[in-house]
């Protein structure tokens, strides 16, 4: 089960230090929408580097095989060796990039901060059926066209 974003006074203490440089994700390689997310962040400017693993990778089960979460849910762990798991993993990627900085310290705040979880869990719980819509490759399609418009802005 993920971890609830932490409703703390500052936004900012659910969320990497300004210490933090690099973070790695930890994605699920099998899911198209996984996928599809990580390529998203992939071509983010961010402010620290992001190491995206797949998490059935060897290399994701040598570092970080003990976390219980790694391959059931989304997971950030930064280069102090601190680690965030579902909705606070999302938010701590949107932290590293440039462009939703400033929205994840907003989503963070007590009073964004469970909305920020409903969404995230909605969305995750319902990753087959994001994965089935974006599974469609037909370069002659408009729905997908429209689809890969509105995945980048």
């Amino acid at each position: 089960m993920s971890e609830r974003v932490p409703e703390l006074p500052g936004a900012e203490a659910a969320l990497p230090m300004s210490e933090s440089t690099r973070l790695t994700v930890f994605f699920d390689e099998r899911c198209p929408f996984c996928l599809r997310c990580r390529d998203w962040l992939l071509v983010q400017p961010c402010f620290v580097e992001v190491d995206l693993v797949p998490a059935g990778s060897a290399s994701a089960r040598e570092r970080y095989g003990a976390v219980p979460w790694l391959g059931k849910e989304l997971v950030v762990v930064d280069d102090r060796g601190r680690a965030w798991v579902g909705p606070a993993a999302f938010l701590v990627c949107l932290w590293a990039t440039v462009r939703y900085r400033a929205w994840s310290y907003r989503l963070a705040t007590p009073a964004l901060a469970p909305h920020a979880e409903k969404f995230f869990m909605f969305v995750s719980s319902r990753r087959d059926r994001w994965s089935t819509l974006l599974r469609r490759r037909d370069s002659d399609c408009s729905y997908c066209d429209e689809m890969r418009t509105r995945w980048d802005p």
